[in-house]
């Protein structure tokens, strides 16, 4: 094998009333300006889904209206990475101005802990941000810091 395989997509089954007409322009509206996705053409695909692109090539999250939807703890989640804590600080911000006008909005706010390694520490920084889906989203930015 010449590299390992990488993230493409995570699929979640959805409560199709979530993903009816206003459902997936709020879903959009949400992500879209948090995060930055985009929609995707679903053309062939069965069932309606709501593809949301995440801008990196190859990369989405496929919602699918099913019955029973998933459901899921509260805190369970998948993770993206971000690049800066600047990066990290814009996206909660944007979901905070978000959560000031719709309950539905979860967020938990940004922390950071040090991890400490035989060679070097590691400073791992994370939130995490919720709406409408079963999953939550975290967020993590880690920074090596050498000794």
């Amino acid at each position: 094998m010449s590299r390992r395989p990488t993230l493409n997509h995570v699929a979640i089954s959805m409560d199709p009333a979530i993903l009816d007409e206003r459902g997936r322009a709020e879903v959009l509206a949400f992500y879209g300006d948090v995060f930055g996705w985009t929609e995707g053409d679903n053309t062939g695909e069965p069932g309606n889904p709501l593809i949301l692109y995440t801008g990196a090539f190859g990369q989405f999250v496929y919602l699918l209206p099913a019955d029973p939807p998933l459901t899921a703890p509260p805190l369970d989640h998948f993770g993206l990475q971000v690049e800066t804590l600047d990066d990290m600080h814009m996206i909660v911000g944007r979901a905070k101005d978000h959560a000031a006008r719709d309950d539905r909005v979860r967020v938990i706010d940004i922390h950071s802990r040090t991890t400490h390694g035989p060679t070097h520490d590691y400073t791992l920084t994370s939130a995490y941000i919720g709406f409408v889906l079963p999953l939550m989203i975290e967020l993590q930015q880690l920074e090596q810091i050498v000794r």
